[in-house]
């Protein structure tokens, strides 16, 4: 599932500050990773979509994400 983000910024502010052992990369030019410890993995894209990977909607974390992203977007 791919969710939008209008402010992607304030997105990796929250992941960084919320989940500061949350490992961050950036495959690509247009593309920031995060990677959880929980194995959930969020990718971020320079359009503000963002999907989950691995462990995503059995989890916790993912549905804290998306609650703010929702919030973000309000």
């Amino acid at each position: 599932m791919a969710i939008r983000c209008n402010d992607t910024d304030m997105l990796m502010s929250f992941v960084q500050t919320k989940h500061p052992d949350a490992k961050i990369s950036h495959p690509t030019g247009t593309q920031t990773k995060i990677d959880f410890p929980c194995g959930l993995v969020m990718n971020v894209y320079s359009t503000g979509n963002v999907n989950f990977q691995g462990n995503s909607y059995e989890n916790h974390t993912a549905s804290d994400i998306v609650n703010v992203i929702e919030a973000i977007n309000r």
